[in-house]
């Protein structure tokens, strides 16, 4: 994606990479809810944990958590979460700010109809995990033992999972124009150098994806398998 958005002056003519990146693109930004599954000691819990080693419960950190992750119906979900957040960045660019990144316009029908999926799908794992809630509490009632306090759990896992995802507006607002001409001359300034910033954010992960491309080439290549040399496949790719 980088290649197409940076390298087409057939599109803009003239046009400089940051500025092929604005007209062509479109900000995309993806929201996570996910339940905790760690929570602080109390202060008097922290005391107590403390005195087994003579410290200070004031001086320790110390936690424990509600739920295994390791159990296969969390894993379920987990592996959803990595899915479109992969799924995300591997349509996408980077942009200097938080939890937003710039996807090409053609693609934003297709983005919200992939995302459409992989929402129907946590809401899924999501219900199967849920049919294990109280397996999952039995089990941390076993291992905390004294720690565990049931009102650490609420009653249902349904809704404490969620994706969302919008396209917020990275440019002036209009009304500013009229408003206040000298700050929306500012605040033009702030976008172009945003996507300047961008556009190096965007060759630097070329270059950090080629990298990898290229060491798992040569990693492929290199030396022999029992004794006979490696065969290059197009799937090595």
């Amino acid at each position: 994606m980088t290649a197409t958005l940076l390298d087409r002056p057939d599109c803009h003519p003239g046009a400089s990479a940051a500025e092929r990146l604005r007209l062509a693109t479109a900000a995309v930004r993806v929201s996570l809810s996910w339940l905790g599954v760690r929570k602080t000691l109390t202060p008097e819990q922290k005391e107590v944990a403390a005195g087994a080693f003579g410290a200070q419960g004031g001086y320790l950190s110390a936690g424990k958590r509600l739920l295994d992750t390791r159990h296969p119906a969390f894993r379920a979900v987990t592996a959803v979460k990595n899915r479109l957040v992969g799924y995300w960045k591997s349509v996408s660019l980077p942009y200097p700010e938080p939890g937003i990144r710039l996807i090409a316009q053609d693609r934003v029908e297709a983005f919200d109809g992939r995302m459409q999926q992989f929402r129907d799908q946590l809401a899924e794992a999501v219900e199967r995990l849920d049919g294990h809630y109280a397996e999952l509490k039995t089990a941390a009632r076993q291992r905390l033992g004294t720690l565990y306090n049931p009102a650490d759990y609420p009653p249902s896992l349904i809704g404490l999972f969620a994706v969302e995802w919008d396209f917020p507006s990275v440019e002036p607002p209009d009304y500013l124009r009229e408003l206040n001409p000298e700050l929306y001359r500012l605040e033009c300034q702030r976008v172009r150098a945003r996507f300047d910033q961008a556009v190096q954010l965007a060759e630097e992960a070329f270059v950090s994806e080629f990298a990898k491309l290229v060491s798992h080439l040569a990693e492929r290549l290199s030396g022999s398998a029992g004794g006979r040399p490696k065969v290059f496949r197009n799937s090595a790719v």
